[in-house]
């Protein structure tokens, strides 16, 4: 189901899904805490799905099952994160850095090497974007990058595209600076496992967009590169 969803193939995933539910469900309690990985697995499918209600639905039962059986001292980082994510996506910015902040103190005071910590300054910069906090996204930004190359993985980690995504998304509407921009989208979409992952669509309609402003603002274009 992992791999699937990181090839962008949502349905299989979904159906590697039922079938572990399934085979999870024969002589196990369930609350087992195998459950955890597949209803948060669910969730991230829900989501891209634009179906936030289902992906809140599968979250809150990880976490329920997740705190019958650890202690109740620390949030769970991954859970913590599909939540802020479902937040930003119902526009709920605040609440969405409320369990971003939930995953990085749980990261941060257990001394977690967790993976999923070097894109969750992307998240938390994206939030803060949104709540036109831009120069403080773009430090979050910068700061996602930089934990990628300590990893030595910078130019080819698939998580990159995301951040360069909203690095694009920040010259464009921000700077206004059109061809800083789509040199960031276009290596978001270099960066996007395969072409037809819905990511890789999505990156190509931004481009396309930009460049039909382009063509139809010559004036500002034309001030933005005499900057240069």
């Amino acid at each position: 189901a992992e791999i699937y969803y990181a090839l962008g193939k949502y349905r299989k995933a979904m159906k590697s899904c039922q079938l572990a539910i399934i085979f999870q469900s024969y002589g196990k309690d369930p609350k087992h805490i195998n459950y955890v990985d597949i209803y948060e697995n669910l969730a991230l499918i829900y989501l891209e799905y634009g179906q936030e209600k289902e992906a809140r639905s599968y979250c809150w039962k990880a976490r329920s099952i997740h705190f019958s059986v650890t202690k109740r001292e620390f949030d769970p980082v991954v859970n913590s994160i599909i939540l802020g994510l479902i937040e930003c996506k119902s526009e709920n910015y605040y609440s969405a850095l409320e369990y971003f902040g939930r995953a990085w103190e749980s990261i941060f005071n257990q001394n977690l090497s967790h993976q999923l910590k070097n894109i969750l300054y992307n998240y938390i910069g994206y939030a803060y974007f949104k709540l036109n906090q831009v120069d403080l996204a773009m430090k979050f930004y910068v700061k996602s990058l930089l934990l990628y190359k300590d990893n030595n993985c910078c130019n080819t980690h698939p998580d990159i595209s995301k951040i360069y995504r909203n690095i694009g998304l920040y010259y464009e509407q921000i700077e206004k600076n059109y061809s800083f921009a789509l040199s960031y989208y276009q290596r978001a979409l270099e960066l996007v496992p395969n072409r037809t992952h819905p990511h890789y669509i999505q990156y190509q309609d931004i481009i396309s967009a930009l460049q039909f402003k382009i063509q139809h603002e010559p004036y500002s274009f034309k001030k933005v590169c005499s900057l240069l």
